[in-house]
């Protein structure tokens, strides 16, 4: 008896080694396959500009090694593993050699189109998009640079997939959305290789989106009870409407107000829209799409456009989810950049004569058409 008591025991010894065992291996697995997917795609990684050189007939190992050497990457294994299945079999990835700047934030992808094209830092050129331009304006910017086609910008923020970023995924589709990734080409300085990759560009936009759209953004828009896009919506009317800082809360109270009272206000009416509608999507569409036009022009639609209008920068975020409190429902600028608020259409329309007599006469601001609309 003693002894199958002896046998039992060490059987069921082996069982919890064993047991043990399998789960060490599945935790090691865990946490390296979740590194592993960090490393990949630069997630959570120190947003710094890193020098490495790349000596004459360095292998992939060899590349990978130097990386990790310089911060750039963590699992060497995993960068050969991936850089191997990208090519045919029996293929050899080619790295040219060449002094660069990388950043840990940069995907595999990125580093690898990098280093494969050869966009070494004697080929670089530093550009900056200021707040409120554009995509057909920042793509401009980047082919008079050398940097990229202006075309190939355009198509790659309908077309490429951009998923691995997670505030991609919640950009709402829609037909009658013009541009998909307009409004998060976040406007900053930056460095590009000449010639660069178009992907590696965009994600260069988008990884700077990312770090600014921050988690204080984003439980304030839950409070405000507003999804990103709409946050990023409104903040590109707020940037085009005043560029001043100071004027912006001021400017996102008034369309917050509207927002918030749509039986009597149904209509944003801000002329910018209307602007985006004619420079920016018209002449680059081959065939005429009334209800694309009618989903950005807040004389049509009601409340919010389909999508933003332009690039803001962090102000115009800020301004759009803390919007100032007043009982203001319109404002009108003169020629010189004063505003003037009104609560009233009454108000507001003598606000306009008064603006109307500063400088050229011009006048832009909240349109007076809300007695035939609403």
């Amino acid at each position: 008896k003693l002894r199958r008591r002896f046998e039992r025991l060490g059987r069921t010894a082996r069982v919890l080694i064993y047991i043990g065992f399998v789960m060490g291996i599945s935790l090691f697995m865990s946490y390296f396959i979740l590194q592993g997917a960090n490393d990949l795609f630069g997630f959570n990684k120190q947003d710094v500009q890193v020098e490495i050189t790349v000596p004459e007939g360095s292998s992939v190992s060899d590349v990978a090694r130097i990386l990790k050497e310089n911060g750039v990457i963590s699992e060497p294994t995993i960068f050969t593993l991936y850089s191997q299945s990208r090519n045919d079999e029996d293929e050899e990835t080619e790295f040219v050699p060449g002094t660069y700047v990388l950043n840990p934030k940069m995907s595999y992808d990125e580093i690898i189109i990098t280093l494969t094209a050869g966009l070494s830092d004697d080929a670089t050129v530093e550009v900056t998009f200021p707040e409120g331009l554009t995509a057909h304006d920042i793509a401009d910017l980047l082919e008079e640079n050398g940097v990229c086609s202006a075309d190939e910008f355009i198509t790659a923020l309908n077309e490429h997939d951009y998923s691995r970023f997670d505030f991609v995924a919640n950009i709402p589709p829609s037909e009658n959305r013009y541009l998909k990734l307009e409004g998060y080409i976040f406007p900053d300085t930056y460095e590009f290789y000449v010639g660069e990759n178009v992907d590696s560009v965009v994600s260069k936009f988008l990884r700077a989106f990312d770090a600014n759209w921050t988690s204080e953004l984003s439980n304030r828009a839950e409070e405000l009870g507003m999804t990103m896009d709409e946050v990023v919506t409104l903040a590109s009317i707020i940037q085009r409407e005043s560029s001043e800082v100071e004027e912006m809360n001021m400017v996102s109270g008034v369309f917050h107000n509207r927002l918030n009272n749509q039986d009597t206000y149904p209509l944003l009416q801000s002329d910018v829209t209307i602007n985006y509608v004619e420079t920016d999507i018209k002449p680059y569409l081959q065939v005429a799409d009334q209800e694309m036009y009618d989903s950005y022009n807040t004389y049509v639609c009601t409340g919010l456009p389909v999508g933003p209008i332009c690039s803001p920068g962090v102000a115009a975020l800020k301004a759009a989810v803390y919007p100032e409190s007043t009982n203001y429902f319109y404002f009108v600028t003169d020629s010189e950049g004063t505003y003037y608020y009104a609560a009233t259409l009454d108000e507001h329309l003598r606000n306009i004569a008064t603006a109307s007599q500063v400088g050229d006469g011009k006048t832009n601001g909240i349109a007076t058409q809300d007695e035939e609309n609403g």
